[in-house]
């Protein structure tokens, strides 16, 4: 099965994660966490500052789904707060905008402590509709924040900033951040305490409780003794026996050339209305990154056909939505990966029907987001803490 295809551009211009060793004894750890992107990286660096720690991955680290990552790091979710409401009360929604912005500033506060080696920078961020009937539902957005005291300025068509065409939009100035998914993660495990036990190209196949605790069994035939798993497995279900845990689809990504002169306000991200929707930023080295276009995740090998008419979509899309650009854009590097959307826009952080053996999947556009907040909220859990968030993200919610 493939969540990945293509040539991922953080991982083709970064400097590589060094290689970690294969599993080939057995083991034992308090704690064991299942999958090395960026998760499992983030969830190991805070978690194995007070547990014995083991990570694993089944390949290479932050080579899967992470690689795709654009990275668009907002306080705003894939929903208006209008429509969640039908999952969360109002005050829930603004403790969730607030964790958003506070996960940023975690973010940087990693960065400033560990040196900015993933070309971490904040900017605003910009959502916009082209429709006239989506103008109303950006309206309604911007008076929520206001309402709730966000920084939000809405524009419209004759104030509009940016070099494309809107019937209206909501910038916020201190709304975004952006960074190199593959590095951060690499940063994130390199920062980690040296406790942590590390292994790649080992894959977990098999997890037999044993009293308290669990034996997972490795591909190879080891066992590792633990009295806690955490699955940050990103969108492979099949330690969860596939289990319809959320909705599952296949996003697509295309970077272009160096661009010369590109720039528009403060570099914001941007993100359209539309059903898919198309998200958008600079990266520090003047390419464009574009994507979106998503279809629903299969169990069988992505479909090439699809896939290149896709970018070729996101191509002509692209032209058409920077006119004056269009003569220099030049794709250059194409993927698609999986990803996936819950119905409050939360990730899957918690406690599974089976005790000790809990999930941590990122899920949703701000999944990076839910990853920094929900280091917190599992070590809470584990600590056997209350958390104001624990049942908005819990597997087990409804």
């Amino acid at each position: 099965m493939e969540y990945v295809k293509g040539t991922p551009y953080f991982c083709q211009v970064s400097e590589k994660i060094k290689q970690y060793p294969y599993i080939n004894k057995d083991l034992k750890c308090d704690i064991l966490i299942v999958g090395g992107g960026i998760d499992g990286a983030i969830l190991n660096y805070y978690l194995s500052k007070k547990y014995d720690v083991t990570l694993i991955d089944k390949s290479r680290f932050g080579r899967s789904c992470t690689s795709c990552a654009t990275v668009l790091l907002e306080y705003q979710l894939d929903d208006y707060a209008e429509d969640l409401l039908a999952f969360m009360s109002e005050e829930e929604i603004v403790s969730v905008y607030q964790m958003g912005l506070d996960s940023i500033e975690k973010i940087d506060e990693f960065i400033k402590q560990n040196g900015n080696l993933c070309h971490f920078r904040k900017v605003p961020s910009f959502m916009y509709t082209n429709s006239i009937f989506g103008a109303s539902g950006i309206e309604k957005e911007h008076q929520f924040r206001v309402k709730h005291n966000f920084k939000s300025k809405l524009f419209t068509n004759e104030t509009n900033p940016f070099p494309f065409e809107i019937k209206a939009g909501i910038y916020n100035e201190d709304g975004g951040a952006e960074f190199n998914p593959y590095l951060f993660t690499k940063q994130m495990i390199e920062s980690a305490s040296n406790q942590t036990a590390l292994f790649e190209n080992t894959e977990i196949v098999k997890i037999v409780e044993n009293g308290d605790g669990f034996i997972a069994q490795t591909n190879f035939g080891d066992k590792i003794a633990c009295n806690k798993i955490i699955l940050a497995t990103g969108f492979n279900f099949s330690l969860m026996e596939e289990k319809d845990l959320c909705e599952r689809v296949i996003s697509y990504t295309i970077v272009t050339k160096q661009i010369k002169g590109l720039n528009w306000k403060h570099n914001a991200l941007i993100q359209d209305d539309q059903d898919p929707y198309h998200y958008l930023r600079i990266l520090p080295d003047n390419r464009l990154i574009f994507g979106g276009e998503d279809t629903k995740f299969k169990l069988k090998p992505i479909n090439d056909k699809l896939a290149r008419k896709k970018y070729d979509k996101l191509t002509k899309d692209l032209k058409a939505l920077l006119p004056d650009y269009a003569h220099e854009i030049e794709v250059e590097y194409k993927f698609c990966g999986a990803f996936g959307s819950t119905e409050n826009n939360l990730g899957l952080i918690g406690e599974t029907e089976t005790p000790n053996l809990y999930y941590f999947l990122s899920a949703g556009a701000n999944g990076i987001i839910n990853a920094m907040y929900g280091a917190r909220l599992m070590q809470d859990i584990i600590e056997g803490k209350e958390n104001p968030f624990a049942h908005l993200f819990s597997p087990l919610r409804k």
